[in-house]
C-alpha cells in the first residue's frame, strides 16, 4: 500500500498509463508491449532547424540566440542535477514549448519523443534553474534605467514615477496544501496572486507569486519584498519626490500614489489627476496581458504544488523580460483576471498632502 501511495504522489501530473507496473503487475507488462504510442521522430533535429527566425520565436518565444544563452547558463547545472539522457537542447525547447502553449502534456511528449512524466519533471527543473540563474533579468530600476522609466511615465502624463504595481490571478487546479479552500478567489476558481511591478517599458522590475487567490491585493503586497522594504527603508527603493503608481486596492503612502476615491464630489483637478494616473498605470495591465499572451500555460497551470506553481510563474516573468530585450512588438491579451481591490485603507496624512501637491500641478 505504501508503494501504491508513492506512485500516485509522483504521478500527480501524468496519466495512469504512465504509472509504474506496480499497480498492474503482469497485466501491465503484457499490454505495454502491445501498446504502440506514435510519436514525432527527429522533431528537434529535422523540423525545428527549418523554422524561419520569426516562426522559431512564435513557437518558443525566444530567439535562437537567447535560447543558446539560456542553455549556456543553465547547462552545467542541468547535467549535474538531472542526470538525464534527454539532450539539453531537447529539454529546453520542450519546456519553452510547454510554457508557450496550452497543448497537453501528452501532445508535447509525442512531439518531442519523450514521456509525459519526463515533460513534467524537466519543466519543474527548467523553471527552477531559470529562477535561480537568470533572475538578474528582473531588477529594480536604478540609475539610467530609473531615468528611462521616469521619462516614459512622464510622457504618459504622470511624472516622477518609478514603476506601476498591480495584482492578477493565475488560475490553477485544486492545490495540494493544508487549506486549498483559501485558493478559491471571489470569482470562485482556484488561483494564486501574482503581484507585479513594471517600468514604463512593460518590463517586470519585481514579482511576488504564490499567495492564495482569496487574499486581497494589499495583503499580498504588504508581504512582498518591496512592501516590507517600503516600511523599513522606503528611500532605498523610491527616491525623494518620486512614487509608485497603483489602483485603489493599495494603501496611500508618500511613495505609493493611488487615485482619489470618486464620491461624486471630486474637483476638476482631482478628476484630471485620476485620469492621468490611470492612463499611466495601465502599463502594468498591459504587462500582465503580454505575459499571458506569450506564455499561455499561465491561463491555467495544471500543477498542484504551490512551490512549483510560484517557480513556473516567476520563470515566465523572467522569460518575458528576455523577450522584451529583443524589442519584439506583440499583441496584448486584455482578458486579465484582476485581483481584489475592494477593501478601504486608512488615510496617511503625509501621503494625502503629497497627493494634493501633485494634484495641484495638473
Amino acid at each position: 500500500m505504501v508503494e501504491i501511495a508513492l506512485v500516485f504522489f509522483v504521478a500527480d501530473e501524468v496519466d495512469a498509463i504512465e504509472i509504474p507496473h506496480v499497480l498492474y503487475g503482469e497485466w501491465y507488462d503484457e499490454h505495454r508491449l502491445r501498446r504502440s504510442v506514435p510519436k514525432v521522430q527527429q522533431f528537434v533535429k529535422e523540423v525545428v532547424p527549418q523554422y524561419s527566425p520569426s516562426d522559431f520565436k512564435s513557437h518558443f518565444r525566444l530567439s535562437r540566440g537567447h535560447v543558446e544563452d539560456v542553455m549556456t547558463t543553465i547547462g552545467p547545472f542541468y547535467w549535474n542535477r538531472q542526470h538525464s539522457k534527454v539532450p539539453l537542447q531537447n529539454s529546453v525547447l520542450a519546456c519553452l514549448w510547454t510554457l508557450s502553449n496550452q497543448e497537453s502534456y501528452r501532445g508535447v511528449a509525442d512531439r518531442f519523443n519523450i514521456t509525459k512524466s519526463t515533460v513534467c519533471l524537466h519543466l519543474h527543473e527548467f523553471c527552477s534553474l531559470v529562477t535561480t540563474y537568470l533572475s538578474h533579468h528582473i531588477s529594480w530600476p536604478t540609475g539610467q534605467a530609473l531615468h528611462n522609466s521616469e521619462l516614459g511615465f512622464r510622457a504618459a502624463g504622470f511624472p516622477n514615477t518609478v514603476c506601476a504595481v498591480d495584482g492578477c490571478h493565475i488560475p490553477i487546479v485544486k492545490p495540494h496544501c493544508e487549506n486549498p479552500v483559501a485558493y478559491i478567489n471571489r470569482k470562485q476558481f482556484y488561483s494564486v496572486v501574482l503581484t507585479g511591478f513594471c517600468d514604463s517599458k512593460r518590463r517586470f522590475c519585481h514579482v511576488n507569486v504564490g499567495h492564495p487567490g482569496s487574499w486581497h491585493d494589499a495583503r499580498a503586497f504588504r508581504l512582498s519584498a518591496v512592501g516590507r522594504l517600503l516600511d523599513e527603508d522606503p528611500q532605498s527603493l523610491v527616491p525623494e519626490g518620486m512614487h509608485i503608481i497603483e489602483d485603489s486596492a493599495y494603501p496611500l503612502l508618500p511613495q505609493l500614489m493611488r487615485p482619489y476615491r470618486d464620491n461624486g464630489h471630486l474637483t476638476a483637478r482631482q478628476r484630471c489627476f485620476n485620469q492621468k494616473l490611470n492612463v499611466a498605470r495601465v502599463v502594468i495591465e498591459h504587462t500582465f496581458g503580454l505575459l499571458k499572451t506569450k506564455f499561455r500555460r499561465l491561463k491555467c497551470l495544471y500543477m498542484k504544488n504551490i512551490a512549483n506553481i510560484s517557480t513556473a510563474v516567476t520563470a515566465c516573468c523572467i522569460l518575458h523580460n528576455m523577450c522584451l530585450e529583443e524589442g519584439e512588438a506583440i499583441e496584448v491579451d486584455e482578458q486579465v483576471e484582476a485581483a481584489d481591490n475592494r477593501a478601504p485603507h486608512p488615510q496617511n496624512q503625509d501621503a494625502v498632502l503629497h497627493r494634493n501637491q501633485i494634484c495641484d500641478l495638473f
